[in-house]
């Protein structure tokens, strides 16, 4: 239960206030610091290495990292899964700063050994660490909690990438490039620290299962091959390589261009740090107005098409505007939007994956996929340069316009795999996702298009005979069957509901037996096993205010239980309806049916707007309403507990089924059951959750309801996270209340509104 509740600061029960500070300050540090050693690096590698070797023996470089950021990258999900991130990523930051100081050690004596070590160092170490950091976080982040500290974080990395670009630049001016290594070695001192500070604050909320002493330390190899070779994973490698591989070769370019116009040394530092500091920069403001939108309009494969698309066009225009200029800003539309738009769609197509899956296979994917295609576009420029072929940096923007236009295609086809995989993910509950948080409509359009999938309709029988006795036998059978169901003999009905399964054909005629006591429970399930097929003629009756009332009322009850989005449609256009019960039991029959198929969903727009509809209501009508018949279906509400069943209003129970649909169903039902105790204390606690994770424009309108004195004013809420803690510790003592005030023969109910 302590899964994803507990907030990313103050995580522990009774965290001083100061040491709130100080965590927040130590984790807005680490990323400060993390990202300014990103921009300051790599502008710090490029400039010396291509002060001492040739831009030809990049590709070269590139290969060699390459193979070395693939092996770092196995052994990194080695790493995690046998001793955490907590202990690997502190070591790793501060093993990169012990580098550091040694490779300025060396370039004293040998600079030229020095720039290569540089350069292995910057690309085995710069995105792993980056990923790491974020893999550290992700298992301390609620989902909740995330979204509040994401733009923090995003905030700090974007100091801190000015901090390590003006660094740089700075450095230019007045020292040589090698003084740079000591200021990185600094920054990745402090993240070593930060994350150490860290993890005496921060309690783990989501990691996977860890093995158990003993046990194999890492997942069989046959085990990753499996999930690797998944198509869907397979899809998400094939875009990562061929979007690496355009990169590598526009980068390429970029920087050949680059050397030939700024030549060696400080100048070269100068120009690397301004255009990373200013691509920094940039980054920034695109993903605070264009990401969410890319998101929302195109989903999270199509918002990554994006960026394959864009270096298409770029380059493709570097090739008919030859210069500097027009590969700048192919290189910078590529910066700009990787770790914008395509970062963001990229890490939303990770949602299916499980999160025992995910550690096993993100870095591998991440890293591994990355330094595979810098391999590959190493080895394609290689190839062009030993083959000396003519207009050589044209050739590599034609190869990565080609390759680009094939990433928008994958990407494209993407779309389908991660509304399949989460579908499959949520049924399974192999994925977790907590719809409590979904407040932004990014998030929500893409579980819509996950759980909105349509399922497949099931086949009735095929009555159709073949040959003309069998089909003359058909007829008269089935207008025996439908005279059965029309007549007024009840042994006449029922056999006529027991001769086989309804096809569509008899469920008009089922339908009316649904107002007969006598058979009612049979029609209810014979209705229930027809499917799908039953679903259009019951809803039409449901919506139709002419059909008798005690039909209307009892169709819920079948619709709740038949796996079809058309029959979640007509109980949630049931929640409209002008009589009480009705509504009732369409809200009992949407929570059941949710129960049966994750992958059926109702917008929380819709399901508001009724709630709403319900609270607004008079206060004599919400308090006199009662049902007219109970059938065996009580089990079907979320909230109801056998304690409270007939004592509950059931207005008020009503509105905490409709929350139920689209918020945690755990604490509502706590909740619900706390506010019919007569214990101040154990009411007030759910009251208290109830205030803070209620939308306003719900909380208000109901609160008479709940309560007679609101909560006295300078008295400041605690936080979701701690509302939601207390009330699921208060659980076992409400229920023991419950069980005395039966035993005692009181009426706990809700004192009047």
């Amino acid at each position: 239960d302590r899964a994803g509740v507990r907030p990313i600061l103050g995580s522990r029960s009774g965290l001083p206030p100061t040491s709130t500070r100080t965590t927040d300050a130590a984790m807005l540090a680490t990323a400060t610091a993390m990202i300014a050693f990103h921009v300051g690096a790599r502008a710090t590698r490029d400039a010396y290495f291509l002060t001492n070797f040739s831009y030809t023996t990049l590709p070269a470089m590139m290969m060699a990292t390459s193979v070395l950021g693939v092996a770092l990258a196995f052994a990194s999900t080695r790493a995690f899964t046998r001793w955490g991130p907590e202990r690997v990523v502190p070591a790793a930051f501060a093993a990169s700063a012990g580098l550091l100081i040694v490779e300025w050690g060396v370039s004293l004596v040998s600079p030229r050994v020095a720039a290569v070590l540089v350069y292995l160092h910057y690309g085995c170490f710069g995105a792993l660490l980056v990923s790491s950091f974020y893999s550290y976080l992700n298992e301390r982040f609620d989902p909740r909690s995330a979204k509040r500290q994401l733009a923090r974080i995003t905030a700090a990395g974007t100091v801190g990438g000015l901090i390590g670009g003006l660094a740089a630049a700075q450095v230019s001016n007045v020292l040589p490039v090698t003084a740079m290594f000591p200021v990185l070695a600094t920054f990745h001192v402090i993240c070593a620290a930060g994350v150490l500070r860290l993890n005496t604050t921060l309690e783990v909320v989501s990691a996977p299962e860890r093995p158990r002493e003993g046990a194999t330390s890492a997942p069989p190899a046959s085990g990753v091959r499996a999930l690797l070779a998944t198509p869907y994973i397979g899809g998400l490698i094939a875009l990562v390589l061929l979007v690496t591989i355009s990169e590598g070769l526009i980068d390429l370019v970029f920087k050949g261009r680059a050397t030939d116009v700024f030549g060696k040394g400080p100048p070269l530092l100068r120009f690397f740090a301004a255009f990373y500091t200013g691509m920094a920069l940039l980054t920034v403001i695109v993903q605070a107005t264009l990401s969410r939108f890319a998101l929302e309009k195109l989903g999270p494969a199509r918002a990554a098409a994006v960026l394959p698309a864009s270096m298409a066009a770029t380059a493709a225009g570097a090739i008919v505007i030859p210069g500097l200029t027009s590969v700048v800003v192919a290189r910078g539309t590529d910066s700009v939007l990787s770790n914008s738009l395509y970062r963001g769609g990229y890490e939303v197509l990770f949602t299916p994956v499980p999160a025992r899956d995910k550690r096993t296979i993100k870095s591998v994917v991440d890293v591994g996929a990355s330094r595979s295609g810098d391999l590959l576009a190493a080895g394609i420029a290689q190839g062009i340069v030993l083959f000396s072929m003519p207009l050589q940096g044209t050739v590599l923007l034609a190869i990565a316009v080609v390759l680009s236009a094939a990433g928008v295609l994958v990407a494209w086809r993407l779309h389908g795999g991660y509304v399949l995989a989460l579908a499959r993910g949520l049924v399974s509950r192999a994925v977790h996702l907590d719809l409590s948080g979904v407040n932004d409509s990014t998030t929500r359009n893409i579980l819509l298009q996950t759980m909105g999938a349509h399922v497949p309709a099931r086949r009735g029988p095929d009555s159709r005979a073949d040959d003309e006795d069998t089909a003359e036998e058909d007829a008269a059978g089935e207008l025996l069957r439908i005279r059965d169901l029309l007549s007024r003999d009840p042994r006449r009905a029922l056999r006529g509901l027991n001769a086989g399964p309804l096809t569509a054909d008899f469920v008009p005629h089922a339908v009316p037996l649904l107002a007969w006591d006598e058979v009612v429970q049979p029609a209810i399930t014979a209705l229930r096993e027809a499917g799908p097929p039953a679903v259009e003629p019951l809803t039409e009756r449901l919506l139709n205010p002419d059909t008798d009332f005690a039909i209307r009322r009892r169709i819920p009850l079948v619709l709740g239980a038949i796996q079809d989005r058309r029959a979640a449609d007509g109980l949630l256009r049931g929640l409209a309806d002008k009589r009480f019960e009705v509504r009732y039991r369409c809200g009992r029959g949407l929570a059941h049916l949710l129960d049966l198929d994750a992958m059926l969903w109702v917008s929380p727009q819709d399901v508001f707007a009724a709630v709403l509809r319900e609270i607004q209501s008079a206060a004599g009508v919400w308090e006199s309403r009662s049902l007219l018949d109970r059938m065996d279906d009580e089990a079907w509400s979320p909230v109801m507990d056998e304690v409270v069943r007939d004592r509950a209003n059931r207005s008020l129970e009503h509105v905490f089924t409709l929350l139920a649909l689209v918020l945690p169903r755990k604490p509502l039902r706590i909740a619900f059951q706390g506010l019919h105790t007569d214990d101040h204390l154990l009411r007030a606690t759910a009251l208290e959750y109830l205030e803070s994770s209620l939308p306003p424009a719900i909380r208000r309108p109901l609160w008479p309801y709940l309560e007679d004195n609101r909560p006295r004013r300078g008295e400041p809420a605690r936080p979701t996270e701690e509302a939601l803690d207390a009330l699921l510790k208060s659980n076992a003592s409400i229920s023991l209340k419950l069980e005395e005030l039966r035993g005692k023969g009181r009426d706990p109910g809700l004192p009047p509104g």
